[in-house]
C-alpha cells in the first residue's frame, strides 16, 4: 500500500512539473512572437511553443498512471509543486522578479505537500470500496448546482472568475476521480473494452476524459468572458486538490480524514493564493498604466 501510495505521488509530481512547465513554455512563445525581437530570437518561437503543446498532451499519460496506483486525492495532492517550476522559469528565463508573497507561497507548498505526502503514506485509505449510490446521487447534485452557477455567471457576468474557476477546477479534479474509480480494478485497455460488456465502470472511465474536456473548456471562456487570472487559476488549483478529497469522503466506504491532512492541505491552498494573485494583480495594473499612457 505504502508503494502504490508513494509512485501516485510521484506520478502525481511528474504530472504536475510537466504540465506547468507545458504552460511556461507556451507563454514563452507566444511572448517572443508578440514582442519586438529579433529575427533570430523569433525563430525560436515555433520550438518553444510546439514543445510546450507536445508536452501538455501528454499529462493524460501521467495522470492514466498516477490514478493506477493510488487515489485522485493522494494523486492530485501535490499540484501546488507544479507552481514553483512555473515561477523559477518566468523568474531566470522570462527574468520575470519573485516577490515576497511568491517566496512564502513556494515554502508553503513545498512543506504543505510534504507533510501531506507523509500523511497519506503512513495514513492511507484503508478501503477504496465505492458507495455508488452517494457517487450518482452527488454527481446529480453538482451537475445541477454547477450548472446553475454557470448559467447564472454567464448571463450576469457575477463572479465569472470564481465560478468558472471553481467548477472547471472542481471538474479537473474529478477527472482524477473518474479515472481512478475505472483504474482501480482494471487496466487501462480493459476499461475501454469493459464498455461492449456495458460495464458500468468503464462507463465513468470515459466520461473522465469528457469532463477533462469540459475543465479546459470553461476555463478558455471563463478568461473569454474577461476573468481575471488572479483570482480564476487560484481557484481552479484550489478546487483541483480539494475536490477529490471531498468527493472521495463521500463516496467511498468508511472514508475519514485527519486534523493533519486538513491543516497540510490548508497549507497549499493558502501557498497556491500567494503565489498567484499578488504576481497577476501586478501584472495588470502594469498593463493598465501602459495602456493609460499611450
Amino acid at each position: 500500500m505504502a508503494v502504490n501510495i508513494g509512485l501516485g505521488l510521484l506520478f502525481g509530481i511528474i504530472n504536475t512539473l510537466i504540465l506547468h512547465l507545458s504552460k511556461a513554455m507556451e507563454r514563452h512563445g507566444i511572448d517572443i512572437f508578440t514582442r519586438k525581437k529579433s529575427f533570430k530570437e523569433k525563430g525560436k518561437k515555433p520550438v518553444i511553443y510546439i514543445v510546450g503543446v507536445i508536452l501538455n498532451n501528454t499529462i493524460i499519460i501521467w495522470q492514466i498512471i498516477g490514478t493506477t496506483f493510488a487515489s485522485a486525492a493522494v494523486f492530485s495532492s501535490v499540484f501546488g509543486l507544479g507552481l514553483i517550476l512555473l515561477m523559477l522559469y518566468s523568474h531566470y528565463i522570462l527574468h520575470e522578479a519573485i516577490k515576497p508573497p511568491e517566496l512564502i507561497g513556494a515554502i508553503l507548498i513545498i512543506a504543505g505537500t510534504t507533510i501531506v505526502g507523509i500523511l497519506y503514506i503512513w495514513e492511507p485509505i484503508s478501503s477504496e470500496n465505492v458507495n455508488f449510490f452517494n457517487f450518482f446521487v452527488l454527481l446529480i447534485i453538482i451537475t445541477i448546482l454547477f450548472t446553475i452557477l454557470i448559467g447564472f455567471s454567464a448571463k450576469t457576468r457575477i463572479g465569472v472568475a470564481l465560478i468558472f474557476g471553481g467548477v472547471a477546477g472542481t471538474c479537473g479534479g474529478l477527472d482524477n476521480v473518474f479515472k481512478r474509480i475505472g483504474l482501480k480494478s482494471m487496466n487501462f485497455i480493459q476499461a475501454f473494452a469493459g464498455v461492449f460488456k456495458l460495464d458500468p465502470i468503464s462507463f465513468i472511465f470515459l466520461v473522465s476524459f469528457f469532463i477533462g474536456f469540459v475543465a479546459f473548456i470553461l476555463t478558455q471562456v471563463g478568461f473569454a468572458k474577461g476573468a481575471d487570472a488572479s483570482k480564476l487559476v487560484p481557484m481552479y488549483n484550489s478546487l483541483y486538490i480539494l475536490a477529490p478529497i471531498t468527493f472521495e469522503l463521500i463516496i467511498i466506504v468508511d472514508a475519514t480524514i485527519s486534523i493533519g491532512k486538513i491543516i497540510s492541505i490548508a497549507i497549499i491552498v493558502i501557498g497556491i493564493f500567494l503565489m498567484n494573485i499578488f504576481k497577476e494583480t501586478e501584472k495588470r495594473i502594469q498593463k493598465e498604466n501602459l495602456t493609460e499612457n499611450v
